[in-house]
């Protein structure tokens, strides 16, 4: 089935299903494992599919998923904490009007989180940023998924089974998708997932579930440089076909049932 074919299908069968806005925290196991590509690459190819989805980029220093993007926001989600814009009015859109991109910006001590679940926002990614003490924002901390992002490397491996760790203890997270970013192989990925979610249901009593996995791609490289996303700018990239289907499995995640109201993050013990 060709892309074009594969995306309609997708936008069809989105449209048919149950309304709920999904709150998607992205982040890496650790610096450098990939976390803004596929946050940025997935909420081109969900906004594809016939989404609307909203990208908020919590990388207050670089922010470069708002760079990548092509969008100019007019605010942040600090703003529309406190009051100052609407969602809609913060929220910039990149080239084609199919995604909307919102910087973080600087919290607001004691302002609540807007309600995305009344927009008409189908799907919210968190480009998630952590803490020293390896804790998210409200809005990630409180998501219905996280999917971390590593690397085919014994110390991204190791990396990302203490972000897991940290994030169950956090969180009482259960379930974790991950992303395998510059892989060889499926092979590879499979081996390397399997080794993960056998220790980590054994240690941790958490489910560890592959969303899929990124090819060492020159083009995501050459996408950057010339300032977009490789899902924009590059549609036939093995990239981009990876991200697309990673992106049409997520309407079969399952909810995390306690992430309507995300609340900040409690202290570890």
């Amino acid at each position: 089935m060709s892309s074009l074919a594969m995306d309609q299908a997708e936008s069809l069968r989105r449209m048919l299903a149950p309304r709920t806005t999904r709150r998607i925290a992205v982040l890496a196991s650790e610096r450098g494992a990939g976390a803004t590509t596929v946050a940025l690459g997935l909420s081109h190819a969900l906004a594809m599919q016939g989404e609307r989805v909203l990208l908020v980029d919590e990388d207050a220093a670089a922010a470069v998923a708002t760079r990548l993007s092509g969008a100019r926001p007019a605010g942040t989600l600090a703003d529309v904490q406190a009051g100052r814009l609407s969602l809609e009015a913060a929220a910039g859109v990149g080239p084609g009007g199919v995604l909307s991109v919102l910087p973080a910006g600087r919290p607001v001590p004691g302002a609540g989180l807007p309600q995305v679940a009344g927009s008409d926002f189908r799907s919210v990614i968190v480009d998630a940023g952590i803490d020293a003490d390896g804790a998210l924002s409200p809005l990630a901390g409180g998501a219905h998924n996280v999917l971390v992002v590593m690397r085919p490397e014994l110390a991204s491996i190791t990396a990302a089974y203490a972000c897991i760790k940290r994030l169950h203890h956090l969180y009482a997270w259960r379930r974790f998708h991950l992303i395998v970013n510059l892989a060889a192989s499926e092979a590879t990925v499979q081996a390397i997932l399997r080794n993960l979610a056998r220790t980590a249901s054994q240690y941790l009593g958490v489910e560890v579930l592959c969303a899929g996995w990124l090819p060492a791609d020159p083009l995501v490289t050459r996408a950057v440089q010339l300032g977009r996303c490789v899902v924009e700018a590059f549609p036939a990239a093995p990239a981009t076909a990876a991200l697309r289907r990673s992106a049409g499995g997520i309407g079969a995640w399952p909810l995390r049932a306690d992430a309507a109201a995300p609340a900040a993050a409690p202290a570890m013990a």
